[in-house]
């Protein structure tokens, strides 16, 4: 079997994103996985000076969560995102990593982010190939002209690129393999039958995407409801902290909207069956050809759903009965409505995420990303 290399772009813990599903699955069929964290980079050293100076040199494995898999981390002095200076820093430094700590012959290592591949260089015998969950163009405009050279290049330069939607394909010269997100089976354990009235849930990251302008209009058109948020905070130049136009939202004085940071994938289940109604309140920019990974988890415990026609098609890949809106009226209508839907429409979401979990994504990912002997 094939070690496994993937560079992912989140830490470990929360290990709720595409590249920690795969790894759990790559590790349960028997490859050897190393999985190297995003590197923290200078804004962390006041907080560990010590801890991020070890990880300019990478210094091994932090950690082992589980069976197969082994976790390193790392420092960068800048992400690679912000300029072609801090790309060629943090592709030098992250081969230098690589070097110190090869993957094995034979490895397979998998990039997540464009900026990565200025580092690369192919194991012997080995393979190198790119997962796309996100057009980084669009989420840094200001970037996008470097970001679509670095997809050509992939494109040109990959064994394989896998895409999680097929909006995202066209942004690579050569073939794509489509593999979209998946929920684990985890998820589809019977949900509990009495959520709380009146109460919305979300969970996934807050960004610049998530509309908390909207959701603050939504709740004065819908008195008595409240609205839990569930994830990290991951708004640019914010280090992890609340944007305004979210600590707005969290200051209201009624407190309805309650914002709990990140949450393990053990207890996302018991997180959002605590909501009668599941929302993406989505703006159109950044990833809008992307894949919402929150939608296949929404289904899988079978609450209403009610998004923003954040992309194009959600009438089509979206799960079963998922409610859209265009604006605070048309979203609080929708989750009046979704409140009192037929109990049958849950088993209908419910077995739709059946058929999209991880474990049935893992069969074609795994023939897209390792060659004939080793997959």
């Amino acid at each position: 079997m094939r070690p496994l290399v993937i560079l992912a772009k989140s830490r470990w813990s929360p290990a709720i994103r595409r590249e920690h599903a795969l790894a759990e699955l790559a590790a349960s069929a028997g490859h050897a996985v190393s999985f190297w964290e995003r590197p923290d980079d200078v804004r962390r050293a006041p907080a560990g000076p010590a801890e991020w100076v070890r990880g300019l040199w990478a210094l091994g494995p932090v950690g082992r969560p589980l069976p197969g898999i082994e976790v390193h981390r790392r420092s960068t002095l800048l992400p690679g995102h912000r300029g072609g200076l801090a790309e060629r820093a943090e592709g030098l430094l992250l081969e230098r990593a690589l070097r110190a700590h090869p993957p094995p012959p034979g490895s397979t290592v998998v990039a997540t982010t464009p900026w990565q591949w200025y580092g690369l260089r192919r194991p012997p015998g080995g393979r190198l190939v790119f997962d796309c969950a996100d057009d980084w163009g669009a989420l840094i405009p200001r970037r996008g002209d470097r970001m679509a050279a670095l997809y050509r290049r992939i494109g040109r330069e990959a064994d394989a690129v896998v895409v999680a939607s097929q909006g995202l394909a066209g942004l690579f010269d050569g073939p794509a393999a489509l593999v979209p997100n998946g929920t684990p089976a985890s998820l589809l354990q019977p949900p509990r039958p009495a959520p709380a009235p009146r109460r919305l849930g979300y969970a996934g990251t807050l960004s610049e995407r998530f509309d908390a302008p909207l959701v603050g209009a939504l709740l004065d058109l819908l008195p008595g409801w409240t609205i839990d948020l569930y994830g990290p905070c991951h708004y640019s130049g914010r280090g992890g902290r609340p944007a305004p136009e979210l600590e707005a939202l969290l200051r209201r004085p009624d407190g309805r909207a309650r914002w709990h940071g990140p949450v393990e994938r053990e207890g996302l289940a018991t997180a959002l069956d605590g909501s009668a109604v599941l929302v993406l309140p989505h703006r159109r920019r950044g990833a809008i050809t992307g894949d919402a990974m929150k939608l296949y988890d929404y289904a899988a415990r079978g609450r209403p759903i009610v998004s923003t026609r954040w992309t194009e098609g959600l009438e089509l890949s979206g799960p079963p009965h998922l409610l859209l809106a265009d604006g605070a009226e048309t979203f609080a209508e929708a989750v009046r409505g979704g409140a009192q839907e037929p109990a049958g429409r849950a088993d209908e979401r419910r077995r739709w995420a059946l058929a999209n979990t991880w474990q049935a994504r893992w069969e074609p990912w795994a023939r897209a990303i390792f060659d004939a002997s080793g997959g």
